[in-house]
């Protein structure tokens, strides 16, 4: 069920194998294709040229055995600053469609830019959706529909995605990849796991673990027994399992629509178990309470729901949900205050056109004597009272 995952340095070779004419083009032409700037590449992580790039032209999970039927329309969720946009104009051949979309607007206004004139074909999306680190400046929510119809792609692409999602945008984009994958098309998805099991004091759960405190969402852990069925429950079943090349890091599972009684080879129990997040140089210990004891005590979890899909994207909560309060809270002030200051302007408006005004200018010429004739008067009084007080 497990298959071993293929070393960088053979994925690399197997991509130099094939360098004819278009390594001539994309290296003595080096602005045929632009390479994101080096800001852009770090967020991404992998910032060497070569981990953008496909000289040979050889389609880009060949080593996953993918049909070439597989390239023919593709969706990126998450496609960054397109590296593996730029690796798939490379290919040979190049996918007849591509649609990718990030949070993050400056990669997707770069690719707009440098990618997109390349082949009209290839189609960048700003997704608007809230993320604490890459796009803390996107709207307040968490999910949006893919902007793709159903059953338009043959291969959907999620690499390095769901590792950084709220379960309830998992859930909500896990069913979003189903629906727009084509009856015989793939998924290329990566995942952190862990096993339920190493958590036996809590009840039905938890289904994901955080690695983040001022980001929550910097690393998420799923457990491997939830994503197996709530994958089930979105019509997917899995074709192929990678674990990763060191324990702990992402595993690869490629998806497609499930069909009739589908085999999941998706390792479980004991099998696979070294790979995992949080995986010891020991086996778990076994308890010495009994049964009953072990679950009469347990705690209910928080994070325990059904396997229901959601239809819709999931509202905010928790935080997300209060930050997003205050942030009405303030709007409201502000339009209070955008609406005092409007009337205050009409207020002054309204005195200068008065002050303007012929009847106001015959008030002031006849209250001028009058304030004259005020400031003379005390004078002169002060005057006669200073006289009459003087010593003979």
């Amino acid at each position: 069920m497990v298959s071993a995952q293929p070393s960088k340095s053979a994925i690399k070779t197997k991509r130099k194998a094939r360098r004819p004419m278009l390594e001539l083009e994309t290296r003595e032409l080096p602005g045929v294709i632009p390479l994101p700037p080096l800001e852009l590449r770090k967020i991404v992580g992998p910032t060497e040229p070569e981990d953008f790039d496909n000289p040979g032209g050889t389609p880009i999970y060949e080593e996953f055995g993918f049909p070439e039927a597989s390239y023919e329309a593709v969706f990126d969720f998450g496609c960054g600053c397109g590296r593996l946009a730029r690796q798939l104009l490379q290919q040979n051949p190049r996918p007849r469609r591509y649609v990718g979309i990030d949070v993050h607007q400056g990669m997707i206004d770069w690719c707009k830019r440098s990618l997109s004139p390349l082949d009209a074909n290839f189609q960048f999306f700003h997704h608007d959706v809230y993320s604490p680190t890459a796009a803390a400046g996107n709207s307040m929510r968490l999910a949006e529909p893919f902007p793709a119809q159903d059953g338009g792609f043959s291969l959907v692409i999620a690499h390095s995605v769901f590792t950084h999602l709220f379960k309830r945008q998992t859930e909500y984009y896990l069913k979003e990849a189903s629906r727009i994958l084509r009856p015989s098309g793939r998924a290329f998805t990566t995942w952190f796991f862990f096993d339920n099991d190493s958590f036996p004091f809590f009840d039905q759960g938890p289904h994901c673990l955080f690695a983040g405190e001022t980001d929550p969402t910097h690393a998420v852990i799923y457990d491997r027994g939830w994503f197996l069925n709530y994958a089930r429950a979105c019509g997917l079943r899995v074709v192929q399992t990678i674990p990763p090349r060191m324990a702990g890091h992402q595993w690869i599972v490629i998806l497609e629509k499930r069909l009739g009684e589908s085999v999941d080879r998706f390792p479980l129990g004991a099998e696979g178990a070294e790979w995992l997040c949080g995986a010891t140089l020991k086996p778990i210990a076994t308890p010495t309470l009994s049964a009953e004891y072990i679950a009469r005590n347990k705690v209910r979890c928080l994070d325990s729901r059904d396997l229901s899909v959601p239809s819709d994207p999931p509202p905010l909560f928790g935080v997300l949900a209060e930050l997003q309060a205050t942030k009405d809270r303030l709007a409201a002030a502000l339009n209070q205050l955008e609406t005092t200051k409007q009337v205050l302007a009409r207020a002054e408006a309204e005195l200068e056109r008065i002050r303007r005004s012929r009847s106001w200018k015959l008030v002031q010429a006849g209250v001028r004597p009058i304030r004259m004739l005020r400031n003379i008067l005390p004078g002169f009084a002060q005057k006669k009272v200073s006289g009459t007080l003087q010593p003979q």
